[in-house]
């Protein structure tokens, strides 16, 4: 059929058909993933503003034998001694190692975060845009490319 021929129901056809073909990215992906950052910003930043942190000495419970978290300078005070008598050994390498990761472990180990009261609606708003931008940036990052 020439295309003179066609009736309009078959022209309205052709085109739907064309928009199709040229549509099948669902909207611009690059809008989609700046709009999620932005709403994933807000919301983790919403919520920041609704969480305290606080910190505190920390004692560690081992055994009967309860050591506060300034007590776990005294392995590297050792360690660092030790390294300096002997700058070969091992052992001394390894108490430094072992009292620095327990020093940064009871560091974090001090730290409370609360979150502090809220209305609901804050609440769902937090959460409704932290998911939104979630959802927005997962559909832009694990679309099935052709």
């Amino acid at each position: 059929m020439s295309k003179k021929n066609k009736s309009v129901s078959e022209e309205l056809d052709d085109m739907r058909s064309y928009k199709s073909l040229n549509s099948s990215s669902s909207g611009n992906e690059l809008l989609h993933f700046f709009v999620g950052m932005i709403l994933l910003g807000a919301g983790l930043f919403l919520l920041s503003k609704r969480v305290t942190v606080h910190s505190s000495w920390y004692v560690w419970h081992l055994g009967g034998l309860n050591m506060s978290s300034a007590t776990v300078t005294i392995p590297l005070i050792i360690g660092i001694i030790w390294y300096f008598f002997n700058s070969k050994s091992i052992g001394a390498k390894l108490l430094i190692l072992l009292s620095v990761v327990f020093l940064i472990l009871s560091i974090i180990m001090s730290i409370r975060i609360n979150f502090v009261t809220t209305s609901m609606f804050d609440y769902v708003l937090m959460f409704g845009i932290i998911a939104a931008g979630s959802g927005l940036l997962l559909k832009v990052l694990f679309k099935k490319r052709d």
